[in-house]
């Protein structure tokens, strides 16, 4: 019967051990991507002139229509996407990829004259330029933000390089990557 006992107690010790560690709770990876996030939306609100620029060469109108309101608008995706680690060729060079959805207060400092509304899809509406963040990575001190502007059968990608000075985002150059 002491056998029994003890082989007993040995197997809720046992139970107990990997109960504890199957409960570790390790709090860093979420406290990281909090910041991550955090960052994203810090970038996103500063420049988001800059990342919904050139919207204009999708308003092509007759010149006697140019100082007229313009008729089209923007519709902001209003999720930046999971980046999908198995279609990327390369490496990632120490990028950490940031997913969020954006919010109204995320656009706050937009100007703009033509009206932006956060869109779940692009419905492939000709009087709408459907802009959508593709990707947005952080590594440490350096970011860049991948955007795709398509009205109709027009498209450009294009991607903005920032870097991180005095803790604030800076805008250093855009680079286009695709255009149809």
């Amino acid at each position: 019967m002491d056998n029994m006992d003890s082989i007993f107690k040995k197997m809720i010790f046992f139970f107990f051990f990997l109960t504890v560690l199957s409960c570790k709770n390790e709090e860093k990876p979420q406290i990281k991507k909090i910041d991550l996030v955090s960052e994203g939306r810090s970038l996103i609100r500063q420049y988001s002139n800059v990342l919904i620029d050139s919207v204009e060469q999708f308003d092509v109108r007759p010149e006697h229509e140019k100082n007229d309101a313009p008729k089209i608008t923007i519709g902001l995706i209003d999720s930046i996407p999971k980046r999908n680690e198995k279609l990327n060729l390369g490496t990632t060079n120490g990028h950490t990829f940031v997913s969020f959805k954006l919010e109204k207060e995320d656009l706050i400092n937009f100007k703009s004259p033509y009206k932006l509304n956060l869109v779940k899809e692009n419905n492939n509406d000709v009087n709408i330029v459907f802009v959508t963040i593709l990707e947005l990575s952080i590594n440490g001190e350096k970011a860049y933000v991948a955007v795709k502007k398509v009205r109709g059968i027009g498209m450009v990608e294009d991607t903005y390089y920032f870097k991180k000075e005095n803790g604030k985002w800076i805008f250093l150059r855009k680079g286009l990557s695709t255009i149809g």
